[in-house]
């Protein structure tokens, strides 16, 4: 299965149907300006994140050492990341998995770091000519996806950078995509990162968020009944200080098919969390979501 078809795919069928609890993609914000407060005063300590880029082809071919380099190098020299820089998202908990199972982890506070994650599209034209380019996976940073979309502009329009990256690879077009994040690294991608920035932000004793237990099982999907085999999928996605999944975050990190990933979503999109929390303050929190399908009693 192609990771990234279906990541695009998910995205466009998910907004198109209008499923129900899809929160904004522009930011992010704590429940009130009480909690902003606790938030601020709730340092425990500071940690350094280092941001890195990634640059890979969509079609999952190989992006030449030379040509990623001239081309991160360029986006680079067009990026700041904004000023004041904020990461209002936390990373995710400790492994909730084990064999694609949830498992229970109480309640017990642990120290959390914010995270940046994004995800931006572009294709070249050997003509010359660059797509629209797109945030597939926004950060929720305030200023940051506009930043990334502005310098991946500027990029395009240098020296006709689009001709000369489609005449290297000896293609009439080209689809990349590039992803900027302070995570650890993504197996899915062997190819050496550029770093972007580094910076100090606060830990915060919280809890994490979790998922209730009276939440619906996904179907197991129509156009997989004939094979009948087990399937599973793993969701990455941001969950809102409501408790919902924000559906533009939403991402494939693993799935037995494209079906099993599509219906794993549709699900993730109606379930309600418990969300992660600082004292009485929730705060927006990564989460990996397992689903596993089965025919068998």
């Amino acid at each position: 299965m192609s990771r990234h078809r279906t990541r695009i795919s998910l995205g466009s069928m998910l907004i198109a149907c209008a499923l129900p609890s899809a929160a904004p993609a522009q930011s992010v914000r704590v429940a009130d300006t009480r909690c902003d407060s606790v938030l601020r005063a709730a340092r425990v300590d500071s940690v350094e994140v280092a941001a890195r880029a990634y640059l890979v082809r969509r079609d999952g071919e190989l992006l030449p050492p030379r040509v990623r380099q001239l081309l991160l190098e360029s986006f680079l020299a067009h990026f700041a990341p904004p000023k004041p820089l904020q990461l209002p998202v936390f990373g995710p908990g400790p492994a909730t998995l084990r064999m694609l199972r949830p498992e229970h982890l109480g309640d017990s506070a642990s120290q959390r770091a914010p995270v940046l994650y994004g995800v931006y599209d572009f294709s070249f034209l050997r003509s010359g000519v660059v797509s629209r380019v797109i945030t597939t996976v926004p950060s929720l940073a305030p200023g940051f996806d506009a930043n990334v979309l502005a310098a991946l502009n500027a990029l395009a329009a240098q020296d006709s950078m689009p001709a000369i990256v489609t005449r290297a690879l000896d293609v009439d077009a080209v689809a990349l995509e590039l992803r900027i994040t302070t995570g650890p690294e993504d197996s899915r991608f062997r190819v050496p990162p550029e770093g972007v920035f580094t910076a100090a932000f606060p830990r915060l004793t919280m809890v994490d968020a979790k998922r209730r237990a009276d939440e619906p099982l996904p179907e197991y999907p129509e156009d997989e009944r004939d094979d009948g085999g087990d399937g599973e999928a793993l969701l990455r996605v941001v969950i809102d200080v409501s408790g919902v999944a924000i559906i533009p975050t939403m991402e494939v990190v693993h799935a037995t098919s494209p079906s099993f990933a599509l219906a794993a979503a549709r699900t993730l999109a109606r379930y309600h969390f418990t969300p992660a929390h600082v004292g009485e303050c929730p705060v927006p929190q990564v989460m990996e979501v397992p689903f596993w399908f089965s025919l068998r009693p």
